[in-house]
């Protein structure tokens, strides 16, 4: 009896032994994970997501096929700046890599292609994504799994208004302030009178739409026809003969490329040829435009910039403009060089400069300090780049171009516009 009591009092002690471990080892696991990283990619001291004592890894999703697929020359210009950097020795001695997927404008295999990267790859953040009905579709993903987007290829208000933690600037400037200042320039600078606003049915075309149904009464104007459009349309006819129907002086295009140019191509078939055209940046501002539309057509078209093309006489003399052509040349002889690639190079150029400013110890944290130092930096291909925990646009300076002698050219200084304010100033 006593001998099966021993035996019992031994194994119920070895029980217990074996339960308190178990529950010590897994007390050990929280309030991080097991590699010392927090749900945000901010590091404890051991590890930051995709950041190691020589590499950093970056993410990039855009349009490589399909009818945007010119949007890839954004990965483009992003790999040219990196190379450039790593061979100058990288960024306090680690190197870039670019991890860029074909998101094909397509917001569930943008999805798909934010998991694999966020969740293979590991990468530090997303840089320069397109479209922005895709950006939409992984906002809260990337909220959710802490992973910063900059300098996206989106201009919508959301990513920006309220302030978030994992959303900063883009490649160009905000479609509400770039339409704004489009009225304002079309009102107060081409005497525009009676207008047509055409505009993109998705989010990124409603943006614009949305910023000019906000002013359009504060201004001594007309916008007398609204058309819409889907942005995989091949046929716009109709859309030509309803502008021409309302007798308009002047267009506002909310568009990409391909849209842009065949509606023009489609004015000048009827004989609609007089009249004030103004696209925007993602759709007019690029040399390729004269190719997609046809020089004679696409002659004359405004629309803005917030960094000088190549070719252009006030890009002479800019050292990052003819550092920025010469690395591109090089590393993609015979391709086109203004517009879409700059974008992908000009956004590199902050995240690098960010980069430099948070110095060896990077983690999110550090990171988004640096960037909250950023007041009107011009030492890039940018006019000006300002952030602040009140301000994530980046962008909010921009100069007026037009299509002229087969190249985009600024018609305007320096203009200005104020988020808390709403001014628009010229310089």
């Amino acid at each position: 009896m006593m001998k099966w009591k021993s035996t019992y009092l031994f194994i119920l002690s070895l029980g217990m032994i074996i339960f308190l471990t178990a529950c010590g080892g897994e007390s050990e696991q929280t309030g991080s994970d097991a590699e010392g990283n927090n749900s945000d990619g901010g590091s404890t001291g051991e590890e930051v997501r995709g950041v190691t004592d020589d590499e950093i890894i970056i993410g990039n999703i855009v349009a490589q096929s399909g009818p945007q697929a010119i949007y890839g020359q954004i990965a483009q210009g992003i790999q040219t700046y990196f190379d450039y950097v790593n061979e100058n020795g990288g960024v306090h001695g680690r190197q870039l890599k670019l991890l860029a997927y074909d998101g094909e404008y397509t917001p569930a295999v943008e999805m798909q292609q934010a998991q694999r990267l966020v969740e293979e790859e590991e990468v530090f953040l997303m840089l320069g994504n397109d479209c922005t009905p895709c950006n939409t579709a992984t906002k809260e993903y990337y909220e959710e799994q802490g992973v910063i987007n900059m300098m996206l290829g989106s201009g919508a208000q959301q990513f920006y208004e309220p302030p978030s933690d994992f959303f900063f600037g883009s490649e160009i400037a905000n479609y509400r302030i770039e339409t704004r200042v489009f009225y304002d320039y079309a009102v107060n600078e081409l005497d525009a009178g009676r207008i047509a606003i055409v505009y993109q049915n998705d989010d990124y075309g409603k943006e614009g739409y949305e910023a000019v149904e906000a002013v359009r009464d504060d201004y001594d104007a007309e916008v007398v026809t609204e058309v819409p459009f889907v942005a995989n349309e091949e046929d716009y006819t109709t859309h030509a003969q309803k502008v021409k129907d309302a007798d308009v002086d002047t267009v506002i295009m909310l568009s990409t490329p391909n849209p842009a140019a065949r509606l023009k191509q489609e004015f000048h078939a009827i004989g609609l040829t007089d009249i004030n055209y103004i696209v925007s940046s993602v759709g007019g501002n690029d040399t390729t435009m004269f190719e997609l539309a046809g020089e004679d057509v696409w002659e004359g078209t405004y629309s803005a910039g917030s960094i000088p093309v190549p070719d252009a006489p006030e890009a002479e003399g800019n050292e990052a403009i003819e550092t920025y052509l010469e690395q591109y040349t090089e590393a993609y002889p015979g391709e086109n060089y203004s517009g879409v690639p700059q974008w992908g190079y000009a956004g590199a150029e902050v995240f690098v400069e960010a980069l430099e400013r948070a110095g060896e110890d990077l983690n999110y944290d550090t990171f988004r300090e640096a960037l909250y130092s950023f007041d009107n930096w011009t030492e890039g291909t940018y006019a000006g780049v300002t952030f602040s925990p009140e301000n994530h646009y980046g962008l909010t300076t921009l100069f007026m171009t037009r299509a002229q002698n087969g190249t985009i050219e600024s018609v305007t200084d320096l203009i200005n516009y104020d988020p808390e304010t709403g001014e628009i100033n010229y310089e």
